[in-house]
């Protein structure tokens, strides 16, 4: 038998238990209040309270996940009357593959799952994915209550034993992949309530014990799947922080990196979690840092590839504190910026970190040709512009990058006269 955990929920610490032939009964191991919003303003405060309050996460021998790869689940039930909002499964969709392009990259909130290890190495952020399924099947009896007082009153309600049973449905129905890489979003639209248990005691947006805006488990099959609720409700789950794309989806988005992130640095609940249950996004659910972009409602924190999002910051052990991204390598190399066809040019990197030290130097030629390490000698063949590229690797399996350009030109003739 080995561990399971409903872990990292964005209003749920984690909630743990077994996994055996049978599913066992879900505990409730501790509670995060719903945050309703840490203010709409462009500029959030620092994070400078954060280490005063909560300690460094101790590892607790379990894996993290090396590589992963992504799947979207949208219930949308038929017969329901239940719809997402327009552009609301793009933008999710959109989310996810720009998360992917930018994979090895420090400069988003993804670049400091690469600190926390296993034997294996690294909770690399190397992310793919691998598309996204519309689920129409009909809505079971309830298996819950949505709280009305403080919650949205919602009358569908399903508890995650019924929703941990849908995924593995149509995991299983659309043949799609689950190995141990593999993460499901299940995320479901205004109206359709969900809470951990029969009891009801925790809820999407309310419950007796408190309110969830997401959360992360497995199910008895081991898929690992997250709940992400439609979370663009007044005086919920940040719903009052700035939606840059404008969108009712920016909010769920917030909850939808915070899961991922818990899910590569503890993907079982027992690798880098803390004595009350906090993973590395629970303790900074109200941490958001500064703008990058944006004014006002339309403000940004984070640029991934292309794209423009407002996400809570992410717990780092190397700084003891929130932070909203990864440090980049420092990188230089030397070599001539003139050669001839046939001639050789030699080529000497360095580079550092401040904590994570480069592992290996990559080198493109833009002819066709490669090379590695830190000092390389090559020979371009023919006349052209050439541009070398540099691609450094950290510790944490960041990637940082340098281009130079380099002519290769024929010698001028001598004169003969």
């Amino acid at each position: 038998m080995s561990a399971k955990a409903l872990a990292g929920a964005f209003a749920i610490a984690a909630l743990l238990a077994s996994q055996g032939v049978a599913a066992q009964a879900k505990t409730v191991a501790g509670i995060v209040p719903d945050i309703s919003s840490v203010g709409a303003q462009a500029r959030v405060p620092a994070v400078a309270g954060a280490r005063a309050h909560a300690a460094n996460l101790p590892y607790g021998g379990g894996p993290v996940m090396h590589s992963n790869r992504t799947h979207l689940i949208f219930w949308a039930p038929a017969y329901s009357g239940l719809a997402f909002d327009p552009g609301y499964t793009a933008l999710v969709e959109r989310f996810l593959s720009q998360v992917a392009l930018a994979s090895h990259s420090p400069s988003n909130v993804y670049g400091l799952t690469g600190q926390y290890t296993d034997s294996s190495g690294p909770a690399a952020y190397d992310s793919s994915y691998r598309g996204s399924v519309l689920d129409t099947d009909p809505l079971p009896a309830n298996g819950c209550t949505e709280p009305t007082d403080g919650g949205p009153g919602w009358t569908v309600c399903l508890n995650d034993a019924q929703l941990e049973h849908e995924v593995e449905h149509v995991v299983s129905v659309d043949k799609l992949p689950h190995a141990s890489r593999d993460i499901y979003f299940l995320m479901t639209p205004s109206g359709f309530g969900s809470c951990i248990d029969a009891q009801s005691t925790s809820c999407a947006l309310g419950g007796l014990t408190g309110g969830y805006c997401g959360y992360h488990s497995a199910t008895p099959q081991g898929i690992l799947y997250a709940v992400i609720p439609f979370n663009a409700v007044p005086d919920h789950c940040q719903s009052g922080n700035p939606r840059p794309n404008r969108s009712t989806a920016d909010p769920a988005i917030s909850a939808l990196s915070h899961e991922h992130n818990e899910t590569i640095t503890d993907p079982t609940g027992d690798a880098w979690i803390d004595a009350t249950n906090n993973e590395d996004g629970d303790l900074c659910a109200r941490h958001f840092g500064h703008r990058l972009g944006g004014s006002g409602a339309r403000a940004w924190n984070q640029s991934i590839a292309s794209g423009h999002y407002y996400l809570q910051e992410e717990w780092s052990n190397r700084s003891s504190d929130c932070a909203p991204r990864s440090r980049r390598d420092s990188i230089w190399f030397s070599g001539d910026a003139r050669a001839v066809p046939g001639g050789r040019v030699d080529f000497a990197a360095s580079a550092r970190h401040p904590v994570a030290p480069i592992i290996s130097y990559a080198w493109s030629f833009a002819d066709g040709r490669r090379g590695h390490g830190r000092n390389v000698a090559h020979v371009f063949q023919r006349a052209g512009a050439y541009k070398v590229v540099l691609r450094t690797t950290d510790s944490d399996r960041n990637y940082a990058f340098l281009v130079r350009a380099v002519t290769v030109s024929a010698r001028p003739a001598r004169p003969t006269g």
